[in-house]
This record gives C-alpha cells, structure tokens and sequence, in this order.
C-alpha cells in the first residue's frame, strides 16, 4: 500500500529542510572564518653559489652582509649544515627534491647500475621525476625560480669572440635562453623562469665580453615574481651565480647591462643599493674590496626580505638560506671543507630567533622541512631521503640525525658526530688500470692527473681507498685512522653504516652493495 504524507507532516519536512540549510550556511560561514586568515605561508629559498663560512659576516668572516645575518639571527643557524653532494649539479638536484643525487632517473639511464655512480656535473632533472616545484604547484602555489639551474639541458654555444652588438648574435643569445626558460619550465615544475642561467656562463650561450655576474638581474627577476603573486602562496627558488666565477669582484666591476638573455638597453637600477655604494659602504667599513662582492650578493637578498616587508608578508614567509657547498678547497670531495656549509632558516614569529644548532643536518632536509612547515604531504610515491627539521626548530629534540651519507664522484662517506669515513671505489674499467704502484697517479674522477681543485696537496690521505678522520680533533682531516690498528673496531662501524646507506640507493659501490 503506498504511504500518503499528511500536511502536518510536510510542514515539518519542509521546516527541518530550512533548519539544515542555515545551520550549513552558518558553519560554511564560520569555517570561512575561520580559515580564511591561515594563508598557506610562502617558501622562498635562497641557494648561493660555492660560498663559505668566512664570506658571511654572522659566521666570521671579514665581510658586510646584514641580510644573510638577518636570516641567520631571525631564525635557526646550522654549523653542521652539510650538502650530500659538494659540487653544483648534485647539490642542486638534492636541495628541489630532498634526494640524493644519485637517484637521478637521468643519471641511472646513462651509468651501468652494478658499478659506482660517477656523480658530478650529470644527475640532471627529467620529466619521469617530480621536484618540490611540482609538489607546492599541486598544493596551490605560484612557484618561481631565478638564477642558476644547472640541472640538465644544452640548447647552443656561442662562448667566444663574438661582438654582442651584432644582431645575429644578439638574436641567438635570445633564442638560447629561451629554449633555457623553457626547459626549466617542462622539467623542473616551475610556472616563473626568469633571470635565468641555465648553466655556468661559459656554457649557457653568451661571448666572452658577457661573462659576469648580474645580481641586480636576478634579484628583478625574484621581486617582480612577489609583486606578481603577493596575494597567494607563493614558492621562489633563488639560486643565485655568485660567488662562483667569473671573478665576483671584476663582475661588480663590469658593465652592468649584461645578463644570460642579452645586452640591455639600459642597467637594471632601483631594485638594490647601487654597485658604487657597495664600495662606499665596505671601505667604510674597513673590508678589503676582495670582499665587496658578498655585500653585493647581500644586497639582492636584502632587497627580497624588504619587498617582504613592504608587502606585510614576513611573518607569512618560511626563508631557507644555504650554499651548495664550499669553494675551492675541498670542493668536490667529501672533506669538511667541501661538504660543510652555511645554512639558515626563518619563519618571523613562527620559528623562535637567535638558535645555533650543532646537530647534523642536510640539504636532502630542506624539502621536508618545507613541505611539513606548510602543512603539505607529499604523495606516497614522492621519494624523499632527508627529514624534516622542525623538531629541532621547536627545540622537541636536540639532534635528528645520528650520521649523514655523502656522495660525488667517486667518494662516499659517512659523518657522525665525531667521526668521517670516507670511501673510494672505481668501477671495473678504472680497477683494472690500478696497481699499488700506481694508484697515486688517479684522482677520485678515477682519471689520471691531478685534482682539478688541487685537493691533493690540501690532504694527505686524498688516495687512500679508505679514510678514517676523528672530527672532534681533526676537522682540517689530515691523521687518516683507518689503518691504524687501535681504530679497526670504529672503522668497521662506520663500514657498517655506509652499507645501510648503500642498500637502498640504485648502485652498486664496491663490497657496500
């Protein structure tokens, strides 16, 4: 029998269907409330190039840099901040996606997996692997990026004598950087590309006469990128060229209109203290010229945090600052003075000022430590080898890392909090050219000659195969241990965690995997 409603029954339906829609209404409207002030915060990274401890004033050196110090004092300072990788490439790829270097999808394709990744200037991006620029995107923030790429990509060389005035050169330098723009774009996730080096500058496509850096260029490029998304979440990958060559203090020096894209009309001027004031305020200061391209490069930045300021945005701002390593020193190996670089983090009002922390940190951290203070979780097929610093930045914890991996070249190590192990092994083809006799005669490429960054001469134990140091009483690692009897027990220990490490990375690396 089919069911007939009485009226009394529709009024009340009808009245409990009004009750529903303005308690939803009310909740829409309070949830409105609620979220609509917990703006996602922004993310800028700033990533300098082969810059060291004694080029920034907070960390002593002899130098006038108020805007890193600021970072660096606002927030959390790490002198235990190690890059996996010392060297440009690998650096890069780990510090925009929270790997290490060698699980390039580039570099597994290109090197036999049974023997030792050869890691240097070669674990590029693809389109089989997302980077940080995809995840944040996915997360609904504008992502840009300024500055050096150097992650992949070979789009035409001029590099010569060519007279940048000359109109077919002119519209080459273009069309290069163009294709630059366009590939970072396509492959590393970034929707912004601009002020852009794809490369070192011997390499992106400009004459000789054109090989200096630009700062006021790429700190256009990061300012026009906040003045375009300062009202929505924005993620800004600053990579900066400096202090890397060409020489920093003859580019300070130089005509201030070239940049990787071509000559222009006119300097770009307004966007930071004047390249003249740079050394009025140094020699003032009584440091030596030498120094005054740090200041430069800390103008940039300081404009970056001004342009903050002015847009109210800096207590909505999580700042990363670090090096991609130290230069020339050590560069390219896994020795301190290599590995060991600057690192900072500041989120005003967020991440309390004025902490120091000795514990071991990463760059492989930076992605997690980003995506978790933004609340975003990465998707379950998202590797990422790092860990996120926020429990050392809320002070819940006083270290994350018992021991750090390294990796380039032909080295891999290990750091804990007292002790370095270090670890060379050549593939099949090198051990065969290798005698005891000999062996002095192959740098860590596993070539024959010197190091291309003398490193020979800075450590004595630069050819030994396996390499102990004691950093509590050798940081300058110059007693290697590892042959010594009395230290066996604490090798094999150390043997023991690079084995760890080495089990869950795509290569093979001697009797470690």
């Amino acid at each position: 029998m089919k069911r007939i409603k009485g009226n009394h029954s529709n009024k009340s339906e009808k009245l409990m269907k009004k009750i529903v829609l303005i308690l939803t209404a009310w909740l829409m409207l309070i949830m409105i409330c609620c979220t609509g002030n917990e703006r996602k915060p922004n993310v800028v990274i700033i990533y300098t190039d082969d810059h060291n401890f004694e080029h920034i004033g907070v960390y002593g050196g002899n130098v006038l840099t108020p805007s890193i110090d600021r970072i660096a004092n606002g927030g959390a300072r790490f002198n235990r901040f190690y890059v996996s990788s010392p060297v440009c490439t690998p650096s890069r790829y780990s510090v925009i996606t929270g790997r290490y270097a060698v699980r390039s999808k580039v570099l597994q394709k290109r090197q036999p997996t049974d023997q030792p990744a050869f890691i240097r200037w070669n674990t590029f991006l693809s389109k089989e692997e997302k980077t940080s620029a995809h995840l944040f995107k996915e997360a609904g923030y504008a992502t840009g990026m300024v500055g050096k790429y150097h992650l992949g990509g070979e789009f035409g060389h001029i590099g010569g004598d060519e007279r940048y005035d000359d109109p077919a050169v002119r519209d080459t330098i273009y069309a290069i950087y163009r294709k630059w723009q366009q590939h970072v774009k396509d492959v590393a996730g970034f929707d912004y590309v601009e002020s852009l080096y794809g490369n070192n500058m011997h390499i992106i496509g400009i004459p000789k006469s054109m090989q200096y850096h630009n700062m006021e260029w790429i700190t256009k490029g990061a300012l026009e990128f906040i003045d375009q998304h300062k009202d929505n979440p924005f993620f800004l990958y600053m990579a900066t060229t400096l202090p890397h060559v060409p020489g920093p203090l003859e580019s300070l020096k130089a005509n201030p209109r070239v940049t990787a894209a071509g000559m222009l009309d006119e300097p770009v001027s307004g966007v930071q203290a004047s390249r003249e004031s740079v050394f009025e305020r140094t020699r003032a200061a009584g440091i030596p010229d030498e120094n005054a391209p740090m200041t430069w490069l800390d103008d940039g930045i300081g404009a970056v945090l001004e342009r903050l300021e002015e847009y109210g945005l800096m207590e909505n701002t999580i700042i990363v600052f670090a090096s991609d390593h130290q230069s020339p020193r050590a560069k390219m190996t896994c020795y301190e003075d290599g590995a060991n670089a600057p690192g900072a983090i500041m989120w005003k009002g967020k991440i309390k000022a004025g902490q120091v922390h000795d514990a071991l940190v990463t760059n492989v951290d930076i992605v997690p430590t980003i995506l978790d203070l933004a609340g975003i979780e990465p998707p379950e097929d998202y590797e990422i080898d790092g860990r996120s610093w926020v429990p050392l930045l809320n002070e819940t914890k006083s270290s994350l890392h018992e021991s750090l991996y390294l990796e380039v070249v032909y080295q891999r190590a290990i750091v804990t909090k007292d002790w370095k192990y270090i670890a060379v092994r050549f593939p099949d083809r090198v051990n065969e050219e290798i005698t005891p006799e000999n062996r002095m005669e192959f740098t860590i490429e596993g070539e024959r000659g010197k190091d291309r960054y003398h490193n020979e001469t800075n450590f004595p134990g630069y050819y030994d195969d396996d390499q102990l140091y004691c950093l509590a009483d050798d940081k300058g690692e110059q007693n290697n241990l590892a042959y010594d009897p009395e230290y066996s027990d604490k090798l094999e220990e150390m043997k023991l965690l690079l084995k760890a490490y080495a089990k869950d990375l795509p290569f093979a690396f001697g009797e470690f995997k």
